[in-house]
């Protein structure tokens, strides 16, 4: 656990004092400019728009907050395919891994360290927007609407545990553009299996998609509307906790497997 620490806190400092500043001005900025957000909602009357983000009665999203868990992914992107790649061209990982650490401590570690950075860009666009709409509109945001705001917390947990496993096979622009591109590709993976279970069951390619959706994140489920205190919740703690355990042991497995010479 020390060990892993230790690569948590190489990694957390990697990040220089003005880039810090620079990020936590930028999440302040988008936190209170997209305050005014409205609603995440749609109409039965959009059907797949609606089946996404409406798995039960509950404390909507706020658009605002969507926007900043895209710019959090974006962050994501450039620390967690980058950030394991530049350490083997450089040669910093030989000198970590030179001492008495595995290199699955040292991905843990890696993994810790950015979660902790895209964490603090996420919260802080947040405390920016509920004080944005406090300042717009004098009112303060429910509890409960406040709390299903910072859930999305949860999709940001296997993101980057995702673009880490890409970054342990390919070189930092390369683990880039494959981690946007294999989102794009799960978005659309997410939204035609949705489609098809609206078609009859005895069609030849509904059991056709829905195994290859499996092999794809949904990320759709947590823009979903839900009570926080439901089993829903739950479900999703759950599928956040299993998604980023199977990224971490894919790329486990390849950082054990892999020559860093």
């Amino acid at each position: 656990m020390v060990k892993i620490l230790a690569i948590f806190e190489l990694t957390v400092k990697k990040v220089k004092e003005p880039a810090f500043f620079i990020l936590f001005v930028i999440a302040a900025l988008i936190g209170y400019f997209v305050s005014g957000m409205g609603v995440l909602k749609f109409s039965q009357n959009e059907d797949i728009l609606f089946g996404l983000v409406s798995l039960e009665q509950g404390s909507p999203l706020l658009i605002g907050f969507v926007v900043i868990l895209l710019m959090t992914m974006i962050v994501a992107i450039f620390s967690g395919a980058t950030d394991i790649p530049k350490d083997i061209d450089s040669r910093m990982i030989m000198l970590i891994l030179g001492k008495p650490v595995k290199r699955v401590e040292y991905l843990l570690g890696k993994y810790l360290g950015i979660i902790a950075i895209c964490l603090g860009f996420f919260f802080s666009a947040a405390i920016f927007a509920f004080v944005g709409h406090f300042v717009n509109y004098g009112e303060l945001v429910t509890f409960s609407v406040a709390v299903r705001q910072l859930m999305l917390i949860l999709a940001i947990f296997p993101f980057v545990a995702m673009a880490m496993m890409i970054s342990a096979y390919l070189s930092d622009i390369s683990a880039m553009i494959v981690t946007v591109a294999y989102i794009l590709f799960s978005v659309c993976i997410s939204t035609i299996s949705l489609f098809i279970d609206m078609l009859p069951r005895s069609l030849e390619a509904v059991p056709l998609i829905h195994p290859l959706s499996y092999l794809f994140p949904n990320y759709f489920y947590f823009f979903n509307s839900f009570r926080y205190t439901g089993i829903v919740m739950i479900a999703l703690i759950l599928y956040a906790v299993s998604m980023t355990a199977i990224f971490l042991s894919i790329a486990a497995f390849r950082l054990e497997h892999r020559d860093m010479l």
